[in-house]
């Protein structure tokens, strides 16, 4: 059995978490969808993010109309202003729903790739979380949270946004570039091995 995880947030926010172990045919059956990729893998991670957001709308009484995406890649609930945000790092999806202002979720794997690239990735008030992994895979999670929540793809890991460490479990996330002045806070929660980040 997959981990079909769903978490409340508060009121209006939900989160929901898949552990894909079905095939494509079995998650397509589910949905009712085809997937409109060619890959197998790729196909799970679009049927099983839907069912997700299926289960999430229909938590909230919404009526599940599809999901269509912004001219930034943006996905929205066709025909309902409530907020989603998708996630997935195969054999892991991950849906989240804000009924009232924009959200975002990212799950990662804690990984030496995230070593290679940290001076990609981190502001230099994150110096202290240097070849730390699990630091920089929460610094990672948050920033590509942050970037879901304003909807700017196009926002510099390095010098546009910064992480405030609250606590394990508590980032504050800074967006500081010339257009956006913005603070979210963000919660991180393990997930089997992974790291699953989520705006608050």
């Amino acid at each position: 059995m997959p981990l079909f995880l769903t978490k409340k947030i508060n009121e209006v926010s939900t989160y929901a978490v898949w552990n894909i172990t079905e095939t494509v045919t079995d998650l397509a059956l589910l949905t009712g969808f085809s997937a409109p990729h060619r890959n197998n893998i790729k196909k799970c991670e679009w049927l099983a993010t839907r069912l997700l957001v299926m289960h999430l709308a229909s938590l909230f009484k919404i009526r599940y109309n599809g999901i269509d995406k912004t001219s930034k890649g943006k996905p929205f609930l066709i025909g309902h202003t409530a907020n989603i945000s998708l996630t997935h790092s195969f054999p892991i999806a991950a849906a989240m729903i804000h009924l009232d202002a924009p959200c975002g979720i990212d799950i990662e794997l804690p990984k030496n790739q995230l070593v290679k690239i940290q001076s990609k990735i981190l502001h230099k008030s994150e110096y202290q979380h240097k070849d730390n992994i699990f630091n920089l895979c929460k610094i990672w999670t948050t920033k590509e949270v942050l970037i879901k929540v304003c909807g700017q793809t196009q926002l510099s890991f390095k010098k546009e946004m910064k992480t405030e460490f609250i606590n394990d479990h508590l980032i504050l996330g800074h967006i500081i570039s010339n257009e956006i002045k913005e603070r979210h806070m963000i919660g991180i929660t393990p997930i089997l091995n992974y790291l699953l980040a989520f705006s608050l």
